[in-house]
């Protein structure tokens, strides 16, 4: 696999003079979260399949070096679907391309952290070889530029079926070429890719983009992972097929076990897939929890603008209002809050002083105006 150099972003707009403190309990009328996690934290799986601590990366060039991750901490626990969200520049790509050991050094350069998968290897430290073959096995990617999942001289076909077979040496079943094409075919009418058969005997430059990203996805799903992380997964799919993919999605994450890390800036995508939600902002976790409390009782001022800025109803929906002020330069970052420029509810103390990432097991919030409740 290449390595990945250059991945483009969306900007998630964000009103953040709009909101207000009223309960936000007319957001799940937008949409409808699918979320099979328990009603709180504590009842999820005690073990964890992938943990990051307090992971710090820089960019470091002859201009100097610029802070891009700072002290963050996630999990993804064995068959959970965990979504990474936030507005463009926040950290939230560069945090997936570490996990997925696809983060160019130089010029990023990690200063701490680590990152442990499967209870015992810490990925900062496998070399391309040990990684790419980590890979093709129990860690499986679908990248925003989908060119990156395949290859070029080699029929896509034959990509899917090599990638079926190693999932079947890998747990030791007999792979049957016939059935596995069957397999490989249905998978794809799934995802919603017309004559399928007439597909596996191109070559990935004679697919459009959408279609390639949909045989990226599923060359991913029949490695059968441990783990599956996607980067912007929905992006150049039309809404039919981004509703067929996140059906498939949790159908593999409930039937197979299958857990998840979608990075997305597509709030609604996080809201209709994922069991728990952190989100970033220039650098640094703000709020993490259950789906379905972070985005119907938001409390970080900068969550809720994310919710705020959700179009009513989604389809047809008015360009939303341009907010004052700009997502952070990373250069020159306020002393405080990092929010602090952009949030209405701002203190003295905001400004000139960061707050810790603080609450318990429903969740936990970076914020001043919650640093006194122990339930937070």
């Amino acid at each position: 696999m290449q390595r990945l150099t250059k991945i483009k972003f969306k900007i998630l707009t964000l009103n953040v003079d709009s909101f207000d403190d009223k309960p936000y309990k007319s957001v799940s009328r937008h949409f409808r979260c699918m979320s099979s996690t328990p009603t709180i934290l504590e009842e999820r799986a005690t073990s964890s399949l992938l943990q990051v601590r307090n992971l710090t990366i820089d960019y470091v060039s002859i201009d100097g070096s610029v802070r891009v991750l700072e002290d963050v901490s996630i999990s993804v626990d064995t068959s959970e679907v965990v979504g990474i969200v936030g507005e463009s520049g926040s950290g939230k790509t560069t945090l997936g391309l570490s996990i997925l050991g696809l983060l160019d050094r130089p010029p990023a350069k990690v200063r701490r952290g680590e990152i442990i998968f499967d209870g015992e290897t810490d990925l900062l430290r496998l070399d391309d070889h040990k990684f790419e073959k980590l890979r093709g096995g129990h860690l499986s990617i679908v990248l925003q530029e989908s060119v990156e999942a395949l290859n070029p001289v080699y029929k896509v076909g034959f990509q899917l079926l090599e990638a079926l077979e190693a999932a079947s040496k890998r747990e030791k079943k007999s792979f049957n070429r016939e059935s596995a094409k069957r397999e490989v075919l249905r998978l794809l009418e799934e995802l919603c890719v017309s004559q399928p058969s007439m597909v596996l005997d191109k070559y990935p430059h004679e697919l459009s983009g959408g279609m390639r990203k949909r045989v990226a996805i599923a060359m991913a799903i029949l490695q059968k992972p441990k783990l599956l992380v996607l980067d912007e997964p929905t992006t150049g799919l039309d809404a039919y097929v981004q509703s067929r993919l996140l059906t498939l999605l949790r159908q593999l994450n409930r039937e197979y076990g299958v857990a998840m890390l979608i990075v997305t800036h597509d709030l609604p995508l996080a809201a209709t897939i994922c069991d728990r939600i952190y989100v970033m902002y220039a650098g640094r976790i703000l709020e993490e929890g259950e789906a379905k409390a972070v985005l119907n009782s938001p409390k970080h001022p900068y969550t809720k603008a994310l919710v705020s800025a959700i179009p009513q109803g989604f389809v047809d929906a008015p360009p939303l209002d341009v907010p004052p002020g700009e997502p952070p330069d990373l250069k020159r970052l306020p002393k405080g809050c990092k929010f602090a420029p952009r949030c209405p509810k701002k203190t003295s103390l905001c400004e000139a002083s960061e707050p810790l990432l603080l609450g318990s097991h429903t969740g936990r919030v970076r914020c001043w105006l919650y640093s006194d409740d122990k339930n937070t």
